[in-house]
Order: structure tokens, then C-alpha cells, then sequence
């Protein structure tokens, strides 16, 4: 499988989705978790024949690549970019994966990609997405779990300036 080039394409936000019964898979990891949010949309993404299986459909394992590009895009919107935390020494580990598919892409599609921060503990957080049409129609909604660590491999707390942003973020959802 060729995954060619990232072809992304970053948008203003022109709505929020609200968050309805999108599997956030296993239980909370802390007393203190926040509410869930709503999704907005945080980039667009045209499927390259690179992403596609023979059939001209984009590979199930390319929409985990479309969550990495929400999860980045989603950060940087809320002004904290991944570089300013690698420059810190932390690393946001990916320690669960959730999918399911609703309905395919294919080549040369255009995709908008949503993503939400849905909880926060004191050392983990998870993000929701969802991958549409757009004509609205979803191709896919999942969720990631993440860990912060920093070089050594250790878990760390996440950032207090982070924590803040995510709860005054999830107060107005």
C-alpha cells in the first residue's frame, strides 16, 4: 500500500456538530473528568489514490491517519500546537483506538474531518471524531485515548496551561 503525500487543506470553523452516542470506548480514568464537547470541523482532506484499497476505497487503516490529522489540527485551533509541547519534552501517546465505519470513501472524495476533546484526567484525554462528506453524510466516527509522556517514556500529568484551555474550551461547548 502506497500512502503517498498528506494532501490536507485547513478551513476557518464554520459550525459545531454536537456529540450523539459516539463510542468513547472503556470506562473514566479520573474523579475529575469534564463534560463532554461538540465537534468542529478542522480540516479537510481529499482521498488520494494512495489512501485507496484496488476498488478504489479508501484502506480502513488511512481514517486512523485522518484522526491524527484532526488531533493536530483540533490543538493547533485551540492554540496549543503539538511543537510547542515536543519542545517541552512530552509526547502525546496513543494508548486506544476506536472505529467504526458507516459508509465508504473513495478516491478523490473531499473530507471534512471533525474532532473533539471528549474527557480529561489528570494524565490522560481523549478525542472523538468523526469524517463526513461534504454533503454531511459521515463516513466514519471513532475516538483515541492518549497519555502524556515525556522523553524518557514516563507518564506525565498533562500540562496545567492545557487543563485549563480544555476546560474553559468544554464549559462553552
Amino acid at each position: 500500500m502506497n500512502l503517498g503525500p498528506l494532501s490536507v487543506r485547513l478551513l476557518s470553523v464554520s459550525s459545531a456538530v454536537p456529540l450523539t452516542g459516539l463510542p468513547l470506548g472503556g470506562p473514566r480514568h479520573s474523579k475529575d473528568v469534564m463534560p463532554t464537547g461538540e465537534l468542529i470541523e478542522v480540516a479537510r482532506y481529499r482521498v488520494i489514490f494512495g489512501d485507496c484499497d484496488p476498488m478504489r476505497i479508501m484502506y480502513y487503516g488511512s481514517y486512523f491517519r485522518l484522526f491524527e490529522i484532526g488531533r493536530a489540527e483540533l490543538f493547533r485551533r485551540l492554540g496549543h500546537p503539538f511543537p510547542e509541547y515536543i519542545a517541552r519534552g512530552l509526547y502525546l501517546a496513543v494508548i486506544e483506538t476506536h472505529c467504526r465505519y458507516l459508509k465508504p470513501a473513495r478516491y478523490d472524495d473531499e473530507l471534512v474531518i471533525r474532532a473533539a476533546v471528549t474527557d480529561v484526567g489528570r494524565a490522560r484525554l481523549q478525542i472523538a471524531y468523526e469524517v463526513a462528506g461534504t454533503a454531511g453524510d459521515v463516513r466514519a466516527q471513532g475516538s483515541t485515548s492518549h497519555v502524556v509522556l515525556d522523553e524518557g517514556g514516563r507518564p506525565q500529568r498533562l500540562p496545567a496551561d492545557f487543563r485549563e484551555m480544555a476546560q474553559a474550551n468544554l464549559r462553552r461547548a
